[in-house]
């Protein structure tokens, strides 16, 4: 049991204002409590192939796609690893998948569960070279370790979190508890295990290096009371991450969670949303194109709404009178500008379009056209030569350095 005074302690050492460095300095995601960035889903395992349609597992050129997708979808902010690439050697994947990653968007990159220090160590040297090279200007890599839960953390992933750390590089520290398998079966239990994950380890990270940039990462989730399995349509897991979204707050640490829109009213720094289905396995190009327009209107719906004479159409309201409608009104002409359109998952209408000639195309059509347009035309400007290079030359000598 560790000591409040203790705990206490460590968390004012934390900096509340974590940066995520981008390639693009205006990419940056700067975590005061001002605003709320997104990143896609990620740690997925498989990929529904966008050429044949066929699941397979996730591949090298699934993270560079989905990189590049990331980059060019302005509602995304940060490349969290979306998937795997199960056809590179697991001795130099986390490293191959961060320079690939690097490579195809000029948003932050954070990856996931990095689970041993040989794989932190040359993640390291990697964003060491960057900052050398003037690549990039402050943090450009961001990791997160993830909890065993219940109350249990990795050695392996503690030391790697620690190594991380003590190159002044950001750690979200994740509990993912699963409420009736790894935390207690209820939403308050869990948010409250989760917390308690958390700040143990957040202490023990900040004991031995001070003033680490560390992240609060809460993912509270409910099994399926058949399968045990997670289910994340359970309607509790909205309350949950509101909950981890607050209890992160107020610890005035920087906060990470899910929950869509839930999650956005108690606006959090980081939120995770987009690109993967089947409970976060299944990477779809198609989905994390659909995922982005879905986040602009939930920070739509989450946007305040000013209320002044103006907003409230008072002089429109008189000027129209009784029985009329407002179309042609000129406070109508104004503010119908900021009227959101769908543009892949539009409604049906009510008129039939094939009675006026016009050849409809479907939601998936025009995603997958979207898709197949970033993908043949987003430029992402490459690393300098030297740069990529000497990043290659570290990620082997890196590899070459695990025992066999």
């Amino acid at each position: 049991r560790l000591p409040r005074a203790v705990v206490e302690a460590a968390r004012r050492r934390a900096p509340r204002t974590v940066r995520l460095g981008a390639r693009d300095p205006l990419r940056t995601a700067v975590l005061d409590g001002t605003r709320t960035y997104v990143t896609t889903d990620g740690c997925g395992s498989k990929t529904i192939d966008f050429t044949t349609g066929e699941r397979r597992p996730s591949r090298l050129e699934d993270v560079a796609a989905s990189a590049r997708l990331t980059d060019a979808l302005d509602t995304l902010h940060v490349y969290w690893m979306m998937v795997s690439a199960h056809d590179v050697p697991p001795e130099s994947r986390v490293a191959r998948e961060f320079l690939t990653a690097a490579q195809n968007t000029t948003k932050h990159v954070q990856m996931i569960d990095v689970a041993r220090p040989d794989e932190a160590r040359a993640l390291a040297g990697m964003a060491r070279a960057l900052l050398d090279a003037g690549v990039f200007t402050e943090t450009p890599v961001s990791m997160l370790i993830s909890i065993v839960s219940p109350l249990r953390l990795d050695p392996s992933g503690t030391e790697a979190a620690l190594l991380f750390a003590g190159a002044g590089l950001p750690v979200a520290l994740c509990s993912m508890p699963i409420a009736s398998v790894t935390s207690p079966a209820t939403a308050p239990g869990t948010v409250l295990l989760a917390h308690a994950e958390i700040l143990a380890f957040a202490t023990i990270v900040q004991t031995l290096v001070p003033g680490a940039p560390v992240i609060y990462t809460s993912f509270p989730a409910f099994a399926d009371a058949r399968t045990g399995i997670t289910n994340y349509r359970d309607p509790r897991r909205f309350w949950a991450a509101s909950a981890a979204s607050q209890m992160g707050l107020s610890m005035n640490l920087p906060c990470f969670t899910s929950g869509e829109l839930a999650s956005l009213l108690q606006r959090p720094d980081l939120l995770c949303f987009g690109g993967l289905l089947e409970v976060s396995t299944l990477l779809s190009y198609e989905q994390l194109v659909i995922d982005a327009e879905i986040l602009r209107d939930l920070a739509v719906s989450a946007a305040p709404q000013e209320v002044t004479a103006e907003t409230l159409g008072l002089s429109a309201i008189a000027e129209v009178g009784p029985g009329r409608h407002f179309l042609a009104h000129p406070h109508t002409a104004k503010h119908i500008r900021d009227f959101v359109v769908p543009k892949f998952a539009e409604p049906e209408r009510a008129v039939e379009p094939e009675r006026h000639g016009i050849i409809k195309e479907s939601p998936r059509e025009k995603t997958r056209r979207e898709v197949r347009r970033i993908l043949d035309q987003h430029q992402v400007p490459p690393l300098p030569e030297r740069t990529a290079a000497t990043l290659e030359t570290i990620l082997e000598e890196s590899a070459r350095a695990v025992p066999a």
